[in-house]
């Protein structure tokens, strides 16, 4: 992945979470003005209780407006809702596409390399090469014993721990 797509990815993943706090920001207004509502409609009902008839239709009509306003601010947060998760489930199938991409490309880098890696393993010849070895260890007893002794400290060296 390059650093040109890498960083896309990136900034569409940024502009979603802006997105989404923008839009729960107004779903959570609206929740809060249909709470303000409600509460209205609460009072109205509670000033309602012992009072003569004509004003009970008063205190009435007005529990109805905020029961309406309740209703209309609930909707538009529901709404709100809806078009964020149209959004996130938009943004979602978009970056598993660019995913998916991106994935089928290095697969087929991999298998690629696979391919390679088994042709060059395909043309060494492992037991003429441990021919040459031994060979080569018959006619120089000396340097083996040293290049094995130098390997072994180099091996030990590399592996031991360390305080």
């Amino acid at each position: 992945m390059t650093g040109k797509e890498k960083k896309s990815v990136d900034e569409a993943i940024e502009r979603m979470v802006d997105e989404t706090e923008e839009g729960l920001s107004a779903v959570k207004e609206s929740l809060a003005k249909a709470h303000t509502a409600m509460d209205g409609a609460r009072s109205s009902m509670q000033d309602a209780g012992g009072r003569t008839r004509p004003r009970s239709a008063d205190v009435a009509e007005r529990t109805r407006a905020y029961l309406e306003d309740a209703g209309r601010y609930l909707a538009e947060a529901k709404d709100g809702i809806t078009r964020l998760a149209a959004r996130a489930r938009q943004q979602a199938e978009i970056l598993y596409a660019k995913a998916r991409e991106q994935y089928e490309i290095l697969s087929a880098r991999a298998r690629e390399l696979y391919g390679r890696f088994k042709e060059k393993m395909a043309e060494v010849d492992l037991k003429e090469k441990g021919e040459k070895v031994l060979a080569y260890i018959r006619e120089n007893p000396g340097k083996s014993i040293l290049i094995a002794l130098a390997v072994g400290f180099v091996v030990g060296y590399v592996s031991r721990p360390r305080d």
